[in-house]
Formats: structure tokens, sequence, C-alpha cells
């Protein structure tokens, strides 16, 4: 077996571990805020602890400057109606209402402003445009100590539109770090889980498979790309700050000079024009959607930008090379299980006035 797929089963078979501890085990994530007070602020900046958030009178708050917020619930509802808001932090907020079911159809979802399209915030439709309701099974990735039940319960709360019940909503400390109460109790003795398991909620399905959607790679998909790409052998702590926020500039990313740099630090942009852009324009394009996409016209054809940067890094010039498998539901791979970023997304997304002749020659000049 691939290490990369053994770490990918190991994460998992920990995290239904965690699943099925004794609800006891769990301290609470303000158990954790006395001895790790700067990991804790920090964290609770991030977007992990507002997966899911429940409402008791008015909107949810999210941190100072971060998220603007949720104005109001979907059309003809009132805050009085809704039991929960998945999200709202970063990109798109969703709602359950007071029997614990997601509203789905048009108007259900609300999409945030996001900068890489200057869009400003509105709703769109979750799920189809038809009013329904759906049950919440989420939990394994939007709160801390899921235990999935089915619909006939126990419910968390009562709701029975939520098939499971948890420790507290959204990714707190011991959603990562396992149930801590013994630590807490001998905290020399006992140690909480140190191994990083973001492959777990951050891939969704068959990890050797990029899911996909109209020309963009769905927002869960980020593991995925990482083991199809140069850095598969890498954590995600190489790069990122697991307890710090990617959105908002909260630090989340460790930047260019102390992650691409410090290993390809012979590497230069030989265009003086390029000369101090970040490796992530053209190696992490926005050609991932989670809430906001648009088209952007290229001389001589179309591209679709996303909303989330992928994670994919190689490029390729080859003219033959097709980005999507054929019927579009998933990124190609090589048979070394390799993926492959297109000119057109690495370069005509913001070279909109040029073609792929274009992009062919001049991106061979950059380094």
């Amino acid at each position: 077996m691939h290490w990369n797929l053994l770490r990918y089963s190991c994460m998992f078979a920990l995290l239904v571990a965690l699943g099925a501890s004794v609800r006891a085990e769990f301290a609470g994530s303000e158990s954790c805020k006395a001895c790790h007070a700067n990991i804790y602020t920090a964290y609770m900046k991030s977007g992990h602890p507002y997966k899911l958030n429940k409402i008791t009178a008015g909107p949810p708050s999210y941190p100072i400057n971060t998220s603007a917020g949720i104005p109001h619930p979907p059309a003809g509802l009132k805050w009085n109606d809704i039991s929960y808001v998945i999200g709202g932090f970063g990109w798109k907020a969703r709602f359950l209402n007071q029997q614990g079911y997601i509203l789905t159809g048009e108007g259900q979802q609300y999409n945030l402003l996001n900068p890489s399209h200057n869009k400003a915030p509105h709703w769109v439709a979750y799920d189809g445009k038809t009013p329904s309701s759906k049950p919440y099974t989420c939990g394994e990735c939007h709160v801390t100590g899921w235990q999935a039940t089915g619909p006939k319960g126990p419910h968390q709360d009562n709701l029975p539109g939520i098939h499971g019940t948890w420790k507290e909503p959204g990714v707190t400390c011991e959603a990562c770090h396992g149930p801590s109460a013994e630590h807490l109790a001998t905290p020399t003795k006992v140690k909480p889980t140190m191994t990083e398991n973001c492959g777990h909620c951050h891939a969704r399905g068959e990890p050797t498979t990029i899911d996909a959607s109209g020309g963009l790679i769905k927002h869960h998909e980020q593991y995925e790309d990482l083991l199809a790409s140069p850095h598969k052998a890498f954590s995600c702590g190489t790069c990122h700050n697991p307890h710090q926020s990617t959105r908002y500039a909260m630090g989340g990313y460790k930047g260019d000079e102390d992650t691409c740099k410090h290993c390809h630090n012979k590497v230069q942009i030989k265009l003086p024009s390029k000369a101090n852009m970040a490796c992530t324009s053209c190696h992490m394009p926005f050609a991932v959607t989670s809430a906001i996409s648009s088209t952007i016209a290229y001389k001589g054809g179309t591209v679709p930008k996303g909303d989330l940067r992928t994670h994919i890094h190689r490029i390729t010039r080859d003219p033959n090379w097709n980005m999507f498998t054929d019927d579009g539901k998933f990124v190609r791979l090589d048979n070394d299980n390799k993926a492959y970023l297109t000119l057109d997304y690495g370069c005509l997304q913001c070279h909109s006035d040029q073609d792929m002749d274009w992009a062919r020659t001049h991106a061979q000049r950059i380094h």
C-alpha cells in the first residue's frame, strides 16, 4: 500500500476510535485555555470552531476582523426559526430549522463577500431549487465528539433532523487532539494525540480521486490534491499553522519564504515584471470552488475561476493534457497518480487578454 494511503487509513482509524470514545473522556475546549492560552486564542479566530453554530438569541457572532456575519436567516424566517447555522466564516452559511433539518431549495444558502471575485454577499439555492429539508448527518467534520445515531436517534438537543450527537458544536480542540479529560487530570502523564488528521475531513471518498464539477475541484479535496502533487510526502503542517486561519490573513499559511522558497531556494523568477509575484499565484490558482465561481473569457476560450486555491501545484505545458476526466467528475491523473494544472488555470485566469499559445511560451520563461 502506498504510504500516503496507509497514513490516510491510520488517520481514519484514529478518528473512528475518537468518535467511539466514552463521552466522559471529553473535557471541553474551555479547559484547554488555562494552559494553552495563546494557541487557544489564535484557534478561536479560525474557521474550524464555527463549522456549526448554535442559535440562541439572534445571529451567530464571528471573531473581529473576520466574517461580517449573516444579516438575517433565509427569507420568511426569523432567528427563532433556526436551531444551528453551518459555517458563516469565510465562504458561505447554511441553516438548520427548529427540527434540526438542513434547509434546502432556492435562497437557502448565504454566500459571503469574497475578495477573489468582488461579488457582494448574496443568497443562492442549496441542493436544488425545490424547497425541502434533509437530515443533518455532517457532524463527523462539523462538530467535536460526533456519534452518528441515524434516524432513530438519540438526537442532539432532541431535534429529530440531527442524526447524531456531539460534545461541542464546531471543530474544537478535542476534535483533533482527542478526548482530553485524562490529560487534564494528569497532564504530565497522559498526553493528547499529536497525530495530524486533517485528511480525514479535507478529503471525501477515495483518497486517490479528486472530485470535480463544472470545471472546478470541489472544496473538500485539499488532501487529495496534495496526494497527487509533488508534495505528497508533506504533512499539512509543513505549510500551514493548524491553529490559525488561512482566511482573513490570520497566519494559517506560513508564507512563501518559509515554505516554497525554503526548499526551492535555487529557483528564480527570470522575468523582472514577475519578480515579486507569490508562488501561489501560478502554482495554486483558484481552481476550487466552495461558494462562488465565475467564468473568465480569454482569447480563444474560457476558464472557470473558483474561490479556493488548489494544492496540485504541478503545471504542464502539454497542449494535449486535459485537466479533468471526460465526464468532468474528477481531476485527471496519469499512470503515476500525478495531477497537472493546465495553463488556462495557471496563467489565463489573470492574463485574460492572451491565449493558450502565449501562455505556453511565457510559462517556460518565468523560471
